[in-house]
């Protein structure tokens, strides 16, 4: 089959299923591995559910008056969807007629500034939406009845955050302004700003985490922190923190100590 907009180009019918899908590009992507699902997220303000095993579309939701700009799915198999229209949206699959469909769960406001990153803490406790005013909101669910209610926000960026990622105790944004921050979760609703990441030098779009593992010599612990920008460089950072975060506010050190 060949396409008749650009005659020298052909369309496999492989190639064709998957351009039929979406309307507009693809903005997130999230597998739940128990379930075998993937999900995709669009700027057609749909989200589509994937069987892994045949790649076939089992189902597509609405999710949002505007763009969907980031999913994640926690291990419980709870999906949040974050989009333009300033809500993130939380889901659950339910047996309907046989069938499992998503079912909306709650609507979370987000301030009236479009969400446009999304991530969970390690015990899926507490999400974490970052938006385009610069603020990391923080999302707390209750240990027995799930109920899922506003708990605060990390403040310090000045432009839009474009990137989140936790590991342990640790929640990491990269922003507009070019910097990243890190913080640690000393509460359920208490964080405190870890470091201050200068360096690039143009918005931070991506940003990976992994923890440093056990307290050294200097009763110190933290995460290494991967950020990677506009600016085409990926730049590893190692961040300490003093393990005393019961006696007080912490105090924190950064070192950047790779550049790719």
């Amino acid at each position: 089959m060949w396409d008749v907009s650009f005659p020298h180009a052909c369309v496999t019918k492989h190639d064709l299923y998957y351009q039929t899908n979406h309307l507009r590009g693809i903005t997130s992507l999230a597998i739940h591995d128990s379930d075998n699902l993937l999900y995709s997220a669009s700027l057609d303000s749909t989200v589509r559910i994937w069987r892994i095993s045949d790649l076939r579309c089992i189902e597509t939701i609405r999710a949002h008056a505007g763009p969907v700009n980031a999913i994640i799915i926690g291990e419980d198999g709870i999906l949040y969807t974050g989009s333009n229209d300033a809500t993130v949206k939380v889901w659950r699959r339910i047996i309907c007629g046989g069938d499992q469909r998503l079912s909306l769960i709650v609507s979370l406001p987000t301030r009236s500034s479009p969400a446009k990153a999304l991530a969970l803490a390690s015990d899926d406790m507490v999400l974490y939406v970052g938006c385009t005013d610069g603020c990391v909101y923080s999302y707390t669910k209750g240990c027995l009845s799930g109920h899922i209610q506003y708990s605060g926000a990390l403040l310090g960026h000045n432009h839009a955050i474009m990137c989140l990622a936790c590991v342990s105790n640790y929640v990491a944004s990269g922003s507009a302004d070019w910097t990243c921050r890190v913080w640690a979760r000393e509460a359920v609703d208490h964080h405190t700003c870890l470091a201050v990441l200068h360096g690039h030098q143009g918005p931070i779009t991506g940003v990976a985490l992994f923890s440093i593992g056990g307290v050294d010599d200097n009763g110190e612990d933290g995460c290494t922190v991967c950020t990677g920008s506009i600016d085409g460089v990926l730049k590893i950072w190692r961040v300490t923190s003093l393990s005393n975060m019961g006696q007080g506010p912490s105090e924190g050190s950064w070192e950047r100590y790779e550049q790719l």
